[in-house]
């Protein structure tokens, strides 16, 4: 199922929320990767008007 434009970028804003909430707590961002990889792919996906992949290959 394709999330739409606005879901991406809601999604995009709850991801850098819990990104930022877990440095707070003091987390290391290093160990945070699947929050940046999700961003990432969130951003990539908002700026191209694309979407995110259903599978991993």
């Amino acid at each position: 199922m394709a999330l739409t434009q606005m879901q991406i970028i809601q999604s995009l804003g709850e991801a850098m929320s819990w990104l930022e909430r877990e440095i707070s707590w003091g987390k290391n961002p290093a160990e945070l990767t699947h929050f940046m990889g999700r961003i990432g792919e969130l951003y990539v996906a908002m700026y191209t008007n694309g979407n995110i992949a259903d599978d991993v290959m």
